[in-house]
């Protein structure tokens, strides 16, 4: 019989990432199991949707070797969510059941055989390279919003990481609006390689990992990506296809800008988007003269106005956007930076990057036609 007992905190971790691409329920029932591994005193938390793969460890004070049990992901995750903080939580298995207790309470799940677990094929990585953890979550956070949620053009739906030139890029784009996002890596600068990570994946990477200074190795051959640190592993299948020549729909920036405040920008359309209509959530975005007035109005004849002081001395210029689209590129920006926004007299694509930022980093955003 098995027999673990770990405080309510210890479980939640591994459980929160790894549940993240479990499915409660499954055409295939295995797959709404985690499975758990020990090996000496480490304890393995496997998840899987038969595409992708997650691993999570934590090291614990008892020897579990030989411990290989399955149990339901999502209803663990919950009765552990569910008891007090702190609490300890001893799980048992015996002749295919799972026992949960924890004080007065007590709960019981089937376990299948773990031979049944759908485990991945090991993989020979044709290309490694090591980046800090914190770089990682960078390239995740500031492009990843810009992956539509369910596009015909498969190679869409997911991010391109790029090697190149010892740089790692990370680029998303939904047709409406593009992020791209470089950092260093340990990579010959001789290495090339394209891969799309699919959105999933992506998102199960941020439970994962957090934004440390430890450092993780990344791999790519032509059908797989693995991500690997202390913490754990992922891997996944790529997203078949190539994603069309960026370099084509990235946009020169334009010949006029403004730096504007990105906490207050982003404040002033928040506002102005409570009165804008629900269906096409536009602002009407005017620039002259030392002056930026955002407007935004709706079907039931309601409007809202907010002029900010900005050093502008071009033309007057007036364009009109998603003020949803906006606020997404806004959000990846930090509250007290500036953000210089590019355009040109004839209106177009605009161009935002970090007032202080290298060209490592920037979006583009198209106007709604009118």
């Amino acid at each position: 019989m098995v027999e673990i007992s770990l405080r309510r905190e210890e479980w939640l971790g591994p459980l929160q990432s790894i549940t993240s691409i479990v499915e409660k329920r499954h055409a295939r029932p295995i797959l709404s199991h985690i499975l758990l591994q020990g090996q000496r005193n480490q304890l393995m938390f496997v998840g899987s949707d038969a595409e992708m793969e997650l691993h999570s460890v934590i090291s614990v004070e008892q020897n579990y070797d030989d411990l290989c049990i399955t149990i339901p992901g999502k209803k663990f995750l919950d009765i552990c969510r569910s008891v007090a903080e702190n609490s300890v939580i001893k799980l048992t298995e015996n002749a295919g059941r799972v026992n949960l207790q924890c004080v007065h309470s007590r709960f019981t799940m089937p376990s299948f055989p773990p031979a049944e677990f759908p485990l991945m094929m090991e993989q020979k990585m044709e290309i490694e390279l090591k980046l800090l953890q914190e770089d990682l979550a960078a390239l995740i956070d500031k492009t990843s919003f810009a992956i539509p949620q369910q596009d015909v053009r498969r190679y869409l739906n997911g991010l391109l990481f790029e090697v190149k030139d010892g740089k790692l890029m990370a680029l998303a784009t939904d047709g409406h609006r593009l992020a791209m996002h470089k950092v260093d890596c340990v990579a010959s600068d001789s290495i090339f390689a394209q891969v799309i990570i699919p959105k999933k994946a992506i998102f199960a990477l941020t439970k994962l990992f957090g934004a440390t200074d430890r450092e993780v190795t990344l791999g790519f051959n032509s059908n797989y990506v693995r991500v690997e640190s202390e913490e754990g592993f992922l891997i996944s299948k790529l997203i078949s296809g190539k994603f069309p020549n960026y370099g084509r729909i990235v946009p020169p920036r334009g010949e006029l800008s403004v730096v504007i405040n990105c906490g207050e920008l982003r404040q002033a359309l928040a506002r102005v988007n409570i009165l804008s209509s629900e269906l096409f959530r536009s602002v009407h975005f005017s620039i002259r003269k030392n002056m930026l007035t955002l407007d935004a109005n709706n079907p039931e004849q309601e409007e809202a106005v907010e002029e900010l002081m900005v050093d502008y001395q071009g033309p007057e210029v007036a364009m009109v956007f998603n003020i949803s689209y906006f606020i997404d590129i806004l959000n990846t920006i930090e509250i007290s930076q500036g953000v210089r926004i590019f355009f040109n007299e004839a209106g177009g694509n605009v161009v935002l990057e970090e007032e202080d930022c290298s060209a490592d980093c920037f979006y583009v955003l198209m106007p709604i036609r009118q």
